[in-house]
């Protein structure tokens, strides 16, 4: 199933999981982040949580080597001081600021069904992925969420961007 929700805060969700598009070492916006809650889906989990979920992210990156890990690759937290269970981050770039690609965004898509599923997350809470920093078109990214999300048995709720 695939429901909209336009103009919300995707880290206010009480969907079973958040995806995060993440880079690759876990960076969510740091010590700055804390205090001033920038723009992004990354930086409104971590101003939310407080800088816990940057934490674990960035935590479980350094355990997987020095590069972290690369564009397509999926990996899963808790999610301290939010309202979802789980935040999966669908790392659309290898470092912060990079570029996303769509063949990236393609891939990422039935990574995230299969973690959604094998932890029985029932709903997930997912933003166009690489539209924001990653710089891809939105319409693009829609086409692929609608190619693979009707086919899950998991409620996707799909954020599109806030004004």
């Amino acid at each position: 199933m695939l429901t909209f929700v336009k103009d919300k805060d995707i880290a206010l969700s009480s969907a079973d999981a958040i995806v995060n598009a993440s880079n690759g070492i876990g960076y969510m916006g740091g010590e700055r982040g804390i205090i001033i809650r920038g723009n992004g889906v990354a930086e409104s989990i971590h101003y939310i949580s407080i800088g816990r979920v940057e934490e674990l992210s960035k935590a479980v990156c350094r355990n997987k080597g020095i590069l972290g890990y690369s564009p397509g690759s999926v990996f899963i937290t808790s999610a301290p001081n939010l309202n979802c269970k789980y935040v999966i981050h669908a790392v659309t770039m290898r470092f912060p600021g990079s570029k996303s690609k769509i063949k990236t965004i393609r891939t990422l898509l039935p990574k995230i069904i299969t973690v959604a599923e094998q932890k029985n997350i029932q709903t997930v809470a997912i933003p166009l992925l690489g539209t924001g920093t990653g710089r891809l078109s939105t319409s693009d990214v829609l086409y692929i969420y609608k190619e693979f999300m009707p086919k899950s048995k998991i409620h996707f709720i799909v954020y599109l961007p806030q004004k």
